[in-house]
């Protein structure tokens, strides 16, 4: 019996599915910047690495976590645009908080159903932050933020973590919901706890149906898809 569900954060709780590199390639298209893929993959884990250093971002909110972020990238590819910059900050921040928003409702549903919950994210240091601007704090038990706690996904010590928080006596009561095949669904499975994998919208190959519970292609399909899992996955 499932008593408990970790979400990761980026790509799940404010995308549904669509990874943040995907995303700002897809911007920047929009925005009539021609960069080749390698190019912008190399600036967007220039700003990753860039905010994992940088203490301000820790008090930061979503716009102005998506400001740096998109600032360090300019940086690297050597852009030099005011607008533009803001133009791409705007456009991934703005269906972020729709969707950040619209999932509150759904943790809010889950709580309510008795599910303990939980976020266990690779990130900046400033999860509990967007947690409390999008009003998910007082549905969670658990906040595991790789930059504040010093382990990564998927490092099973994040997890076990996580279900030591949790207070749970098996794996097996922890559903994990994330959209990262290596980083959330394989290293979960390997513990024993069930898989949700966030595929989005598009059609993505699962590497291995066998690692996978559940397919969803939105969050929002999550709380019907739970009783399938309480009859037997």
């Amino acid at each position: 019996m499932i008593s408990s569900i970790l979400f990761d954060f980026g790509g799940t709780l404010d995308a549904d599915g669509l990874h943040w590199l995907d995303r700002f390639y897809s911007i920047y298209q929009h925005l009539g910047v021609n960069i080749a893929q390698p190019r912008l993959k190399e600036a967007f884990y220039y700003a990753d690495a860039q905010a994992e250093v940088d203490s301000g971002i820790r008090e930061s909110g979503l716009r102005d976590m998506m400001e740096r972020h998109v600032h360090w990238q300019f940086e690297k590819l050597k852009l030099n645009n005011p607008a533009q910059k803001d133009e791409a900050v705007t456009a991934f921040s703005r269906p972020a908080e729709r969707i950040l928003r619209r999932n509150r409702k759904i943790l809010e549903k889950l709580s309510a159903a008795g599910y303990k919950l939980g976020i266990i994210s690779n990130f900046y240091g400033n999860i509990a932050v967007l947690c409390r601007e999008f009003g998910y704090t007082p549905f969670l038990k658990v906040i595991l933020d790789s930059a504040v706690i010093g382990l990564k996904k998927p490092d099973p010590a994040i997890f076990q973590k996580a279900m030591e928080e949790l207070a749970v006596s098996s794996p097996r009561e922890i559903a994990f919901v994330g959209d990262s095949f290596e980083r959330d669904i394989l290293p979960a499975k390997a513990l024993g706890m069930k898989t949700c994998w966030l595929r989005g919208p598009e059609v993505r190959t699962c590497p291995d149906p066998s690692k996978v519970d559940l397919i969803l292609h939105s969050l929002e399909d999550l709380p019907v898809r739970l009783a399938h899992v309480h009859e037997g996955l």
